[in-house]
């Protein structure tokens, strides 16, 4: 059977995004969802002064992003509650959509969005913010390719000001040593902004005193394990150690092949270079929930889209699509689900098998090259 056209199955693809945008939005804003209504509630507590991260009878949680972030709602907040969810949710797909569009193109650009829908929409399902990081964190590292230091600086410190960890993919900016120091300079500057943008606000002291209070929550969740390879760690070995020694091992693994540096220049080592830090971000976070997992599974699209396809790279893309993507969604069943999956928190486990073949590629990758002129339609002329 003659599959449809590249451009038929991109249209399809498209349509299923946006549908499961709009059905998505009118159901949690039918259920009054919880996330949304703490994150829309953060604003107005900024405006009134009030402490953003005590607790309130009127939610089932804290509030735990940064007062940037409260700020950064208002648009959502403004608005009757149902266009803030479907604005907000939009913009979470839009971010990863198209952020995947500027790494990738043809054949793996289509399998990159189909392998993040279903997390995306498990994202948008809980209102959550995962869907927008990963695709602030992609859309930073593909800036840089093009050299547009300043937009990729944004990107990353928006993303940071959301939830810490995308701050991470600013280590990107080393394949480009030459301009780092501009890229440096955008994002001090960019961060310094967004750390003191809730002053239009706020008075200093005020601010002073949010940061303190988000500073106290962070540190209460310092020893949480979540959905997270120091949870697997914790079961299977039975090692109950800090996290801090096992996150720091992992960085330095993750790290290391930025050491073959006469591989900078290849386009496939820098993509999953990227995958690597996306999973990274997962698999050793300590808050990481299901939700989260979005973010990993970019990693895993760019993954796939980099590597042969063998037999053994499909077999561990059905891993992952079975232990990962369906382990929790309606497609598994509620007793496997409930009584396996969730219990044991497995579905970290195919990410951090494709993880360990990630570095294995990356220290695999031969054909050694100078840095070549970027590609005409992916670069911006030097400034």
């Amino acid at each position: 059977m003659t599959l449809p056209s590249l451009q038929v199955r991109e249209r399809v693809l498209l349509a299923l995004w946006v549908g499961a945008v709009l059905v998505v939005s009118v159901q949690a804003s039918a259920h009054h969802n919880n996330n949304f209504e703490i994150f829309r509630t953060s604003f107005l507590n900024l405006l009134g002064g009030a402490d953003l991260y005590a607790a309130s009878p009127r939610h089932q949680d804290l509030f735990k992003y940064s007062p940037t972030f409260a700020l950064l709602f208002a648009p959502f907040a403004l608005v009757p509650f149902w266009l803030g969810v479907l604005l907000w949710n939009g913009l979470n797909a839009l971010a990863l959509y198209w952020g995947l569009g500027r790494l990738l193109d043809g054949e793996p650009l289509l399998a990159a969005r189909a392998l993040v829908f279903l997390d995306t929409v498990g994202a948008m399902q809980n209102v959550q913010s995962n869907a927008l990081v990963a695709g602030l964190m992609i859309i930073g590292c593909a800036e840089l390719d093009r050299r547009r230091e300043m937009r990729a600086a944004v990107a990353i410190a928006i993303g940071a000001a959301i939830k810490i960890f995308p701050i991470v993919a600013a280590v990107y900016a080393v394949f480009r040593p030459y301009r780092v120091p501009r890229f440096a300079l955008h994002g001090v500057l960019a961060g310094l902004a967004l750390l003191a943008a809730p002053l239009l606000v706020l008075s200093p002291a005020q601010l002073a005193g949010q940061y303190h209070s988000w500073g106290a929550i962070q540190q209460s969740d310092a020893l949480a394990r979540g959905h997270s390879m120091m949870f697997q760690l914790e079961v299977w070995l039975g090692l109950g150690i800090p996290n801090w020694p096992i996150q720091l091992a992992a960085v330095i693994v993750l790290l290391a092949p930025l050491a073959r540096l006469q591989y900078w220049g290849l386009e496939r080592f820098r993509q999953l270079f990227l995958a690597s830090v996306l999973m990274f971000c997962v698999l050793f976070n300590h808050k990481a929930e299901s939700p989260t997992f979005v973010v990993a599974l970019a990693g895993v699209a760019l993954w796939f889209a980099a590597m042969p396809r063998t037999r053994g790279t499909w077999v561990v893309l059905w891993l992952v699509i079975v232990g990962t993507v369906l382990s929790s969604s309606e497609a598994m069943p509620r007793a496997i689900q409930e009584g396996f999956f969730e219990p044991w928190r497995l579905k970290i486990l195919p990410v951090f098998l494709v993880w360990l073949l990630t570095q294995r590629a990356l220290w695999r990758q031969t054909a050694p090259v100078t840095f070549p002129p970027p590609r005409a339609s992916r670069e911006a002329p030097a400034t």
